[in-house]
């Protein structure tokens, strides 16, 4: 996979910022469009990897309703942590960086294509 440009990268970038508002739904949408392209390599892997990590940390949104209310402030912890490995994602893609979200659950797996001088971690 040859380097992204900076359009792309800005593309990746605005769609990981209105993730932290949206959820799930701006990863998911970016994945439905690109999965079925071949060309966007850069896009699906990464929209891949921010889906995966949003359906990593849903279940944490949903167990909030369950705990007493003593506990309703552990869903702050999660938005921060969410917020930390996002940015995170965020600057490591406009440097040309690899990256990955720790905590993130491998539903979508990777699609296997023969490409030639894969960067492995984009």
């Amino acid at each position: 996979m040859k380097e992204p440009t900076m359009k792309q990268k800005v593309i990746v970038q605005i769609m990981l910022g209105t993730s932290l508002a949206l959820g799930v739904f701006p990863p998911l949408l970016m994945f439905l469009i690109t999965n079925r392209k071949k060309g966007d390599i850069f896009y699906r892997e990464t929209s891949r990897k921010a889906l995966n990590f949003h359906l990593t940390i849903f279940p944490f949104f949903l167990v909030r309703y369950f705990l007493p209310n003593e506990y309703r402030d552990f869903i702050y912890v999660v938005l921060a942590v969410e917020l930390l490995f996002i940015l995170n994602a965020m600057f490591r893609i406009g440097l040309n960086r690899p990256y990955t979200y720790p905590i993130a659950i491998p539903y979508i797996k990777e699609k296997k294509e023969k490409v030639e001088n894969k960067i492995e971690n984009f």
